[in-house]
């Protein structure tokens, strides 16, 4: 079964449930998944909210880009 197929399904069985705690169940499941999925991911929203950030000032012209080579060398610059 596809994951489409199965949207349908759930949602088709969820619009006849009336029990506002099962909705809230069915809810709080998702929502878990989804943080799960996000955390798995390595960014928070947080991150991608930085991550958004700093390409509008990329494209603003105000934020600096690098080469990889400038990146490795700020990178070992550090670490002495």
């Amino acid at each position: 079964m596809t994951a489409i197929d199965l949207r349908t399904e759930i949602t088709r069985m969820l619009k006849d449930v009336k029990d506002t705690s099962v909705l809230e169940q069915v809810r709080s499941f998702v929502r878990e998944h989804l943080k799960a999925k996000d955390e798995e991911d390595g960014l928070t929203a947080d991150d991608i909210a930085e991550l958004d950030e700093r390409r509008a000032e990329y494209l603003r012209g105000e934020g600096a880009s690098y080469t990889m080579e400038e990146s490795l060398d700020r990178l070992r610059s550090r670490k002495r």
